[in-house]
């Protein structure tokens, strides 16, 4: 970060300059405040009859924190032009936070905003729309149950911005910034698609490790395992923010820690868990000793651990349900398992997939770093 420099006083300077905290070095110009209506437009153009090969842009195509996903190809009835290095933010429901720069031009939804601007660099207008300084404006909504951000509030408001040139630098930071992350993203993205194929050649029994030929058998679960208990209530007395024994629960994020006992354990580690409410069915290996809270399954088995969550995983089966669906200890009793012959061959699988994990796991937590990275610059680089 040498080209940066830090006042530490941001916009409370003696001299009563408006500046961020951290700039680039040789800028010292008090930024401007400027109408929302003198340096942000929205753009109202329409086209009749968009050709087929139009990308078009649907609000579920938008990112929360910035960029595209899934199928771009003209499926509605959108005549709302966009144009390459436009800024399309996400209207309704704004506290998502869904924006995109626009590398092309397009047709887009109602919903979304098509932003440009004739005095600020378009770089920069894009950053800014993912500030503290745009949000606070766009979360001023109306309606409660589909809020949606109001341009009038939008062309009211005052932004502090500075010269072109500091623009510029501040732009391009934020755009290789996102670049950064987009290649994290494909990576995830090819890493999980790379683990799809394998689960499935693996256990459709089209690949295999060199020197195994055993014949694979189906059993039920319930004849494999020596355990399968589900957890009681969480003992808040006992939880604690950190030691020596998990805690964990149905949620995916953390690993499903939700806290820790200092010396109290129910499963003794390795097992696999399976969560039986929420998004019911995830398996997950587990190498320590832990206690499962709120229904999650916990299954002993002399099996390997990793392998035995990659079969849980790929197993789809009917769900109990009384308004909550809950994945229950008879019905995964009964989920029919494909093993190999030999506790060897399950080990090389579980290996397998404990090291891509790994390799998914690093990658998420780089993707999870850079977006931290990106929202400590919004929030000292803009005013």
């Amino acid at each position: 970060m040498s080209d940066y420099i830090t006042d530490g006083k941001g916009r409370n300077t003696m001299d009563k300059k408006i500046q961020p905290k951290l700039r680039f070095r040789g800028f010292t110009d008090a930024w401007e405040q400027r109408k929302g209506a003198e340096v942000i437009c929205v753009r109202r153009d329409t086209i009749a009859n968009p050709p087929k090969d139009i990308v078009d842009v649907e609000l579920e195509n938008l990112i929360e924190g910035g960029g595209l996903q899934g199928d771009l190809s003209l499926r509605t009835a959108s005549t709302s032009v966009f144009h390459e290095h436009d800024t399309l933010f996400g209207r309704l429901r704004p506290y998502l936070r869904k924006f995109w720069f626009a590398n092309t031009s397009g047709v887009k939804s109602g919903e979304i905003w098509s932003l440009y601007s004739s005095t600020l660099k378009p770089e920069f207008l894009y950053a800014l729309t993912q500030s503290a300084q745009f949000l606070n404006q766009a979360l001023q909504t109306a309606g409660t149950k589909m809020p949606r951000a109001e341009w009038k509030t939008i062309v009211e408001a005052y932004f502090a911005v500075p010269q072109a040139e500091e623009q510029e630098k501040i732009g391009i930071l934020f755009q290789k910034l996102e670049q950064l992350i987009d290649a994290e993203k494909r990576k995830l993205h090819l890493l999980q698609e790379r683990k799809r194929s394998l689960l499935k050649g693996i256990f459709n029994r089209t690949i295999r490790f060199e020197g195994f030929t055993g014949v694979w058998k189906q059993q039920k679960l319930k004849d494999e395992a020596i355990s399968i208990s589900a957890g009681g209530d969480i003992d808040r007395e006992k939880l604690l923010p950190s030691g020596r024994y998990p805690v964990i629960g149905n949620a995916l994020s953390n690993n499903g820690i939700i806290g820790y006992y200092a010396n109290d354990y129910e499963v003794k580690g390795p097992a696999v868990t399976v969560t039986g409410r929420g998004e019911v069915g995830v398996a997950k290996a587990r190498e320590m000793n832990f206690t499962p809270v709120v229904r999650l399954l916990a299954i002993k088995s002399l099996h390997d651990s990793h392998f035995l969550e990659c079969a849980i995983n790929l197993h789809r089966a009917p769900l109990e349900s009384t308004g909550v669906p809950q994945l229950t200890i008879p019905i995964i009793s009964n989920y029919k398992l494909l093993f190999p012959p030999t506790l060897m061959e399950e080990m090389s699988i579980g290996l397998l997939f404990k090291h891509i994990d790994s390799l998914i796991a690093a990658v998420f937590l780089k993707i999870e770093l850079l977006n931290l990275k990106k929202q400590s610059l919004l929030q000292q680089m803009f005013v």
